[in-house]
């Protein structure tokens, strides 16, 4: 690792940094319950802002809980004061002097001015952010870090439609991504493979559930976004105890650069190799934003001598965002494949996952 550009440490990189304008702490995980229901949840807490002081920073949450017994999705998207304020008085007008044809983002600046938001986001009325040790406060939806490192988490979210009370933790040590922990503008880091078990309430009453989750932690300078580019992101648990994260991005015109593929082994330890092909296998076609996501992919993996195919557990996981990349694609999968041994045995490979797809639902 080099130690002056990509130094990445526990427990002073859990927390919030204030020279990053993006940041962000996402986590999935898939649970049993003890009535034999099963579900998959994803999350992200978000701190956006250009300057460091903290009270100019804005806070943004977005989560979707998948009952998988129904395939059923149900999404939250809230902002505060904060972002509100810092999207109006330079995201959107620099984006829309950059993009000034796109009339979706002009409907929403006018939105934005008069005080709403277009559904289904709401307003959050308190959000703060705390350091040593790190508590994230969005609303009544909380990440509180514990132990000496802060590699483990209380989550707590709740609204109308779910009380939701899980506790994760890591199962193998710390992934520095790209194997220094800054493969590209963002330094990130992630837990691959976590213990959750908590309590979840969708309004039938309480369940009790336990599951194997992921975090992700990433912050810096970065506007790739504002310049269109999006990304093709999986996070993968394979049964055998292994994972694989696996990133391209993507510019406007649909082009692909920057693959990568980190296998953390059953040790922790990570092995990279850029080496990766992504071949969309078959595509989903959302009704409310027209976007056209690959809900099936092939994924090889030369160096590895891995051959995957991942696959949507249902196609209708698009998840609308506040801002011009619209919506995304963030959705449970599962994951078959193959892989070569040395010795030329060909094994069975089976997983889980999700899947985030950004930048095809672009503003109109």
């Amino acid at each position: 690792m080099n130690e002056e550009v990509t130094k990445v440490s526990l427990p002073e990189d859990a927390g919030p940094h204030a020279d990053a304008n993006v940041e962000w702490w996402y986590f999935y995980t898939f649970l049993h319950s003890d009535r034999r229901n099963r579900y998959a949840l994803m999350g992200s807490f978000f701190r956006v802002g250009e300057l460091e002081p903290s009270w100019t920073k804005g806070h943004y949450l977005i989560y979707t809980l998948i009952d998988l017994e129904t395939n059923k999705a149900t999404h939250g998207s809230w902002m505060d004061k904060g972002l509100k304020r810092n999207m109006l008085a330079f995201y959107l007008p620099v984006y829309m002097m950059l993009n000034p044809k796109e009339t979706d983002m002009w409907r929403l600046y006018g939105t934005m001015l008069k005080g709403d938001l277009p559904k289904p986001h709401s307003f959050m009325k308190k959000s703060t952010v705390y350091s040593d040790p790190v508590k994230l406060e969005y609303e009544k939806h909380n990440l509180v870090f514990l132990g000496e490192e802060q590699d483990n988490f209380e989550l707590v979210l709740q609204d109308k439609a779910m009380n939701i009370e899980l506790q994760f933790v890591p199962t193998k040590p710390i992934t520095l991504v790209g194997g220094d922990g800054k493969p590209d503008d963002l330094y990130y880091y992630s837990f691959t493979r976590n213990r959750v078990q908590g309590k979840v309430n969708m309004g039938k009453g309480t369940e009790f559930v336990r599951g194997e989750g992921w975090f992700d932690h990433q912050w810096g300078k970065d506007y790739s976004l504002a310049k269109g580019r999006g990304w093709n992101w999986f996070g993968i648990q394979l049964d055998d105890g292994r994972e694989l994260l696996l990133n391209e991005f993507r510019s406007q015109d649909g082009k692909t650069s920057a693959p990568m593929a980190n296998l953390i082994r059953f040790d922790g330890k990570t092995v990279l190799s850029n080496n990766v092909e992504f071949e969309p296998r078959k595509y989903w076609k959302s009704i409310r934003t027209g976007a056209k996501y690959p809900v099936e992919w092939l994924i090889r993996l030369p160096d590895f001598s891995m051959k995957l195919y991942v696959q949507a557990i249902f196609p209708k996981q698009e998840m609308e965002i506040l801002g011009p990349i619209r919506a995304i694609w963030e959705g449970a999968c599962t994951v078959q494949g193959r892989e070569t041994l040395r010795n030329g045995t060909k094994v069975a490979l089976s997983g889980k996952g999700f899947s985030e797809l950004v930048g095809y639902a672009k503003a109109r």
